[in-house]
């Protein structure tokens, strides 16, 4: 009689091999993901370990960055090899993640063919580079009026007529500052320069040519829009020229007549005016009789793991982010818009739209969304800082639009050159 015991120790090291590579198997893949959701990090987590329930070979360490100094964080890391698996990225970095960072492209494989189908077709362009996608959104924006319907009402406007064009928004913050004295406007800048973007996209321009190599944003309807904002400021006087905090702080508290700011600001807002003030919602305004056109705000993920195991875990993780029910229940949580392209027959956005019909306007929007500017090359804080101080310098009337506007194409234009 063959002893079992004697003839795995007559194996000698065969077996002790053998038993090493079946524990290794059995051996849980770690997948590291860097993101900046303070404030939602609990609920990410909540999904992370929905996750790791469903898929026990798989676990996910999530590690908390400051979104800005993320780019760089991971740049340092790839370099040290150490890269996270997957990382968070402001949508207007993506560019430089593939080009200096190594992202890896997310289609052609099972796990990311499906994922894409979950997220509506306009919102993966946020994403694509060279005919590869890259990156998936992960909490987007798109920016909304906020509207203090008491202060509309004071002011002799209707609040169930919201400005529909920019033409009507000048008008109503003009008259609300009349005949209030309050404030009637202010534009969040959502982060230096997407409030301009979204300006100016609005009145049908790009930013950028097809090549990404230079700036293509000064145009005759830019040039008209951004000098409607400075005569907001300067001739009505019916515009914000305080901080953004302050701003920000006086609309929560009821004293200004209407913003412009992400959907991500939603459930704040909500928050703050109950109880206190009529808060509505409405569309951003077109530009003239054209169709809205919007850049998005907020983030991105991307895939940088360079082993083939841990990037077959990362991919099976951002699916899970991305699927519909995920997904339609972070929006409804978090106030960001949903990706699903079914997603007016998801629950619980039928569920919560019955219960909160305002947000229905972000939905309606997600059509209208387009991606934000990829500045490209490695000086993207550069190139937000030029359009930063345009608006700045034209809010406050230092020079007109058909001089700042094109100077700050050109400017920006070099910076792509020399950074390219």
């Amino acid at each position: 009689m063959i002893n079992r015991r004697d003839v795995v120790a007559g194996l000698g090291i065969g077996a002790a091999t053998i038993g090493a590579g079946q524990a290794f198997a059995q051996a849980p893949t770690t997948v590291t993901l860097w993101h900046y959701q303070t404030g939602n990090r609990e609920a990410l987590r909540e999904v992370l370990n929905k996750f790791e329930a469903l898929n026990p070979g798989i676990k996910v360490t999530d590690v908390l960055k400051n979104n800005e100094t993320m780019a760089s964080e991971i740049q340092a890391a790839v370099l040290a090899n150490r890269a996270p698996d997957i990382g968070q990225v402001l949508g207007r970095l993506v560019v430089g993640m593939i080009r200096n960072a190594g992202a890896q492209p997310l289609d052609g494989i099972p796990d990311g063919d499906a994922l894409m189908k979950n997220i509506l077709p306009n919102f993966l362009d946020i994403g694509r580079f060279q005919g590869r996608v890259y990156a998936v959104p992960h909490s987007f924006g798109t920016p909304i009026v906020y509207i203090n319907r008491d202060i509309f009402r004071e002011a002799g406007l209707n609040p169930d007529q919201p400005p529909a064009t920019w033409a009507d928004m000048r008008s109503a913050a003009r008259q609300i500052t009349e005949r209030t004295r309050k404030i009637g406007l202010y534009i969040a800048q959502g982060g230096r320069d997407v409030a301009a973007q979204q300006m100016m996209t609005n009145t049908g321009a790009d930013m950028m040519n097809a090549e990404l190599t230079r700036a293509t944003f000064s145009t005759p309807e830019t040039i008209e829009a951004m000098q409607l904002w400075q005569d907001m400021a300067q001739v009505d006087k019916s515009y914000g020229l305080l901080s953004e905090r302050e701003l920000g702080a006086l609309f929560m508290g009821g004293q200004i007549g209407m913003t412009i700011q992400s959907v991500a600001t939603f459930q704040e807002a909500k928050r703050n005016s109950l109880g206190k003030y009529d808060l509505g919602i409405a569309p951003f305004p077109r530009w003239k009789n054209l169709p809205r056109r919007v850049a998005n705000s907020g983030s991105t993920m991307l895939v940088f793991s360079r082993d083939a195991t841990r990037r077959a875990a990362a991919m099976k993780v951002l699916a899970h982010l991305m699927s519909p029910d995920i997904t339609n229940a972070w929006a409804v949580d978090s106030g960001y818009l949903p990706l699903d392209p079914n997603v007016r027959g998801a629950k619980v956005v039928q569920d919560y739209l019955a219960q909160e019909p305002r947000w229905k306007v972000a939905v309606d929007q997600m059509a209208d969304t387009i991606p934000t500017a990829r500045w490209p090359g490695n000086r993207v804080v550069e190139i937000q800082i030029v359009i930063e101080n345009m608006v700045q310098a034209l809010v406050q009337g230092k020079d007109k639009a058909t001089d700042l506007v094109p100077k700050a194409e050109r400017d920006v234009t070099a910076i792509i050159t020399a950074s390219n």
